[in-house]
């Protein structure tokens, strides 16, 4: 009985965790303050950090390199909003990336653990996987704007006059795009480097898909079975 309440209350977890990445990505380009998107995102990093080290209960080694990875961001973003000369500020950005990136990816296979685990589909399930969806283009908008921040040439974006916030979230809708396979074509890979990320992000999301869908597809069987 104790053990079913608390899975009732761990259903809305990665809900929460969805709605408020959507939350994020609509406000974001519409705050002047860089500060404050950058705390929101250093906050989605910390909600999700927790939502998945409490799904996987057994990362006991692994918990002090999510939290290292974190803090390395944080002193990274720290950085690059202190009012250094901009050789410091590139650094502190890069940092920064640097250290989201392998954050992102280890948030992203505990999250899928979670998922593979599971022998019932139920709802907070499947938002784990479309969380699983944000953070894939999430770590692609990291490593474009990597891209960007040493060759500025890579997109055909106009990075002069542009605030970081707004470039983030355009890199962040160019990896949405490139991940879905829409290809609208208003913003384009330029650089060698940039096609291939694309053709690679473009790639993971069909087969992440796929195989999600196939999961679900199993799970259902077994539950119809088990019934």
């Amino acid at each position: 009985m104790i053990r079913e309440r608390a899975v009732r209350r761990g259903d809305w977890r990665f809900l929460q965790l969805t709605i408020f990445i959507a939350a994020w990505m609509l406000v974001s380009p519409l705050m002047q303050d860089r500060w404050v998107v950058q705390a929101l995102l250093q906050f989605f990093l910390l909600n999700t950090m927790l939502v998945t080290l409490w799904a996987n209960p057994s990362w006991s080694r692994g918990r002090g390199i999510v939290y290292g990875l974190w803090l390395l961001s944080l002193v990274g973003s720290a950085l690059a909003l202190a009012p250094l000369p901009d050789q410091w500020q590139r650094l502190g950005r890069t940092a920064e990336i640097a250290a989201t990136l392998p954050l992102l990816a280890l948030l992203a296979v505990g999250i899928l653990l979670f998922i593979f685990r599971s022998r019932t589909l139920n709802v907070d399930g499947i938002f784990a996987t479309v969380t699983v969806y944000l953070i894939i283009a999430m770590f692609f908008s990291m490593l474009y704007l990597l891209l960007i921040e040493w060759h500025p040439a890579s997109f055909n974006v106009q990075v002069e006059g542009m605030s970081p916030q707004v470039l983030q979230s355009n890199l962040l809708y160019f990896s949405l795009v490139t991940l879905a396979t829409l290809g609208y074509g208003d913003i384009l890979p330029v650089s060698e480097t940039a096609r291939t990320l694309a053709v690679i992000e473009a790639t993971v999301g069909q087969f992440y898909v796929a195989v999600i869908v196939a999961v679900f597809i199993g799970m259902l069987v077994m539950q119809r079975r088990e019934s």
